[in-house]
């Protein structure tokens, strides 16, 4: 129960992505971030990350949440329960 996530929403992060021109500038991308635990019980930790200037806010949203259902797919029943996830529509 401690390791289900709080939500299953993508986050909006802005990554540096310099250029010779403007070496401060910043890239808006969705991230889907999720930890697996291997047999051994070790944590690896896994994400998506997207950016919505290349696909489109919603389509860089849409990759990014399809991602973080696909990682929690085992505990999806547990979760809506819990109200931490409201819609599963995208299929």
């Amino acid at each position: 129960m401690t390791r289900l996530p709080h939500s299953l929403e993508p986050k909006i992060i802005h990554k540096p992505r310099p250029t010779q021109d403007n070496p401060d500038a910043r890239d808006a991308c969705y991230i889907a971030a999720w930890r697996e635990y291997d047999e051994r019980g070790k944590c690896h930790f896994r994400s998506v990350v997207c950016s919505i200037n290349k696909h489109g806010k919603l389509a860089a949203y849409t990759r990014t949440k399809k991602a973080l259902l696909a990682a929690h797919k085992d505990c999806l029943d547990i979760l809506v329960y819990m109200g931490r996830l409201n819609s599963i529509d995208l299929k």
